[in-house]
């Protein structure tokens, strides 16, 4: 258990502190151990319970294959946590088909399933040989067959056929424009199931007549089975036959875990829960409005413990630019700047950590950054012009120089982002 943290924190303090609590999140929704906790066999039935969310699917009869399909991200721990579950109940996947975005290890090759390379964060035509796969992989189920389907964030860029009529460039191009435009994962996913053969419910019919389940992890807000990965097994008339889709993990489970960390050290937490889903730059104003407001409050009451402030979600960037760096990255920047820019804030060394969950963020390889209301003076002393940087997306080479680029590798999830701002004690 890591010590007690001290009411007087140095940078370097808060930053390890804000990356333990950060893999305390992504710990919570990992699909792995979100199936060895919550999921078990009874009777011939795969069963999952979480709080609220159920599911349960009957194994196969005599006769019957157990096949597993992955979409996403997080599809290769997701698989595995379901194959750990029917093999402690003796049974275990016939075959299976993953498509994902990191390339596989030697250990994954022993799995009982294929492993396909779709592009991300766009599709491209990796993603369309990829689909294609899957299809030729379904086959021709058979009424006794079982198909566990395993869907996270992603699954709408490494799994994409275009529709009937629509070439794949122009699938790019109206999803990119609507994406450029600042649009939110719903909009975006919306337009994405226009131009699909298979996401709007339309890859459920390839299962028939052998029956399926679909577990996922959310990245979406409201977690919505419409929206997550654009629904390739979900629509609105399989949910009034009464399909099986249960949704696995989700952002608010990162954020609970991230405040029991948070607390466990001896900080006081304020949670704001999912709120990020302003722009960048209305979102790095109100998260500093809300530093300013408890740096107040605490003053006037000498309160001597450290706080953190906890949220999530996906802020929305206009791309005007083509430079490096994603949403979490130009987020921390402007909160850098934000908070640099108000002279009236107390001496408190104020650190945060925006990042996500999924250990990149757009094209690069950092899943985040910290900052800091140094962040802006030191960039300046690198020789960046860091308003000419945000105006062009180029937030990744400046975060880079100045050494405050957060880096995790991938984590086999993705539930969007979380932000975490630390007020030391006095």
């Amino acid at each position: 258990m890591p010590e007690r943290l001290d009411d007087r924190l140095m940078t370097a303090d808060i930053r390890s502190a804000l990356a333990r609590w950060h893999a305390a999140a992504v710990a919570a929704v990992q699909g792995e151990r979100v199936f060895r906790d919550h999921s078990y066999v009874k009777e011939n039935v795969f069963c999952f319970e979480r709080g609220d969310r159920s599911l349960r699917l009957s194994l196969p009869p005599a006769g019957g294959r157990l096949r597993l399909v992955g979409l996403g991200k997080a599809a290769l721990g997701m698989a595995r946590g379901v194959r750990s579950r029917l093999e402690a109940a003796g049974r275990d996947v016939d075959d299976g088909l993953l498509i994902v975005r990191d390339a596989p290890t030697v250990a994954d090759a022993q799995e009982p399933w294929d492993i396909v390379l779709g592009d991300h964060p766009y599709p491209g035509e990796a993603s369309v040989r990829a689909a294609q796969r899957l299809l030729e992989f379904i086959g021709e189920p058979r009424a006794e067959d079982r198909f566990f389907v395993v869907l996270s964030g992603g699954a709408s860029a490494l799994c994409a056929l275009p529709a009937p009529g629509v070439t794949l460039e122009e699938k790019r191009r109206r999803t990119l424009a609507v994406m450029a435009s600042g649009a939110s994962i719903a909009e975006i996913n919306r337009i994405r199931q226009q131009l699909s053969a298979i996401k709007g419910g339309r890859l459920a019919a390839y299962f028939a007549p052998a029956q399926f389940a679909t577990f996922a992890i959310s990245d979406v807000p409201g977690d919505d089975p419409l929206v997550i990965g654009s629904a390739p097994t979900w629509s609105d008339t399989l949910a009034r036959r009464g399909g099986r889709y249960v949704v696995i993990a989700t952002l608010d489970d990162a954020l609970e875990a991230a405040a029991h960390a948070a607390r466990k050290e001896g900080v006081e937490v304020v949670q704001l829960g999912r709120c990020l889903d302003g722009s960048v730059e209305e979102e790095a104003n109100r998260i500093t409005q809300q530093v300013m407001e408890i740096e107040g409050r605490r003053e006037r009451s000498s309160a001597r413990r450290s706080c953190v402030i906890i949220a999530g979600g996906e802020p929305l960037v206009v791309l005007r630019g083509d430079g490096r760096g994603g949403r979490a990255q130009e987020l921390a920047l402007r909160l850098g700047r934000a908070l640099a820019s108000r002279q009236d804030a107390s001496r408190t060394e104020v650190s945060g950590l925006v990042a996500g969950t999924d250990g990149s963020d757009g094209s690069t390889t950092a899943a985040g950054a910290f900052f800091d209301r140094s962040t802006i003076d030191r960039a300046h002393a690198a020789h960046f012009d860091v308003g000419r940087a945000l105006e062009s997306n180029d937030s990744g080479p400046v975060l880079q120089a100045i050494h405050d680029v957060f880096i995790t590798g991938p984590t086999g999830t993705n539930v969007a982002d979380i932000l975490m701002v630390v007020i030391p004690g006095r």
